[in-house]
């Protein structure tokens, strides 16, 4: 039996069956304010699970199945959601800094206000998504954020090489120091952004359209 208890009160919020929580089934269950830190939750299904404002930080979630499970609030930094199912996921104010995110689900999910300074998005589906989030210094290297928007997001020093923006909003972005080789800009042509010379990291602050 595995207790997972509120991270302030200490309140049992729900005993688990099982040896571990590795693949656990928890689905649709309420969790808010869970204590689950460096917890391995790999694989597990959590699908419409509510976690808003739970401690996630350092948590293992590679490979589980979070569709529509709401985080918002929740604190994830360190955590590692590799090949994660978030579709229609809510993240909204979540704490994702340095989290290992690589190869995620992320389609349709909503990342407003979400931390993801440092984040490893490497190869993430971040199609249609709101992306209006802080992602100074992340790597999205090869990522697929078409349609996704990103309305007044913090790009400065990421990693966009490879990545897909095309009918991405984009206004008011902000690419500082972002390095764009490869990457399809909103209009599907390459990325570029006005002042800075092709194969270097930009320094113009801000990228309209």
């Amino acid at each position: 039996m595995v207790p997972i208890k509120h991270k302030t009160s200490g309140k049992l919020l729900i005993a688990v069956q099982a040896e571990g929580l590795a693949g656990a089934d928890l689905a649709g269950v309420m969790l808010e304010g869970a204590s689950l830190v460096d917890a391995d939750l790999c694989g597990a299904k959590l699908i419409d699970t509510d976690l808003r404002d739970a401690d996630l930080r350092g948590a293992n979630l590679s490979g589980a199945l979070m569709r529509g499970i709401c985080l918002k609030g929740a604190w994830l930094a360190g955590a590692n959601l590799s090949k994660a199912d978030l579709a229609d996921a809510v993240c909204v104010g979540a704490d994702l800094a340095k989290a290992n995110l690589q190869g995620a689900h992320l389609r349709y999910a909503k990342l407003s206000g979400a931390n993801l300074q440092e984040a490893n998005l490497a190869g993430a589906d971040m199609s249609m998504a709101d992306a209006r989030a802080d992602m100074a210094n992340a790597n999205l290297s090869r990522a697929d954020l078409r349609g996704a928007n990103l309305q007044g997001a913090n790009l400065q020093g990421a990693n966009l090489q490879g990545a897909n923006l095309q009918d991405a909003n984009m206004t008011c972005v902000r690419l500082a120091n972002a390095t764009t080789n490869g990457a399809i800009g909103a209009n599907g042509r390459p990325l570029t952004v006005p002042g800075a010379a092709k194969g270097r990291r930009h320094h113009w602050w801000q990228f309209w359209g």
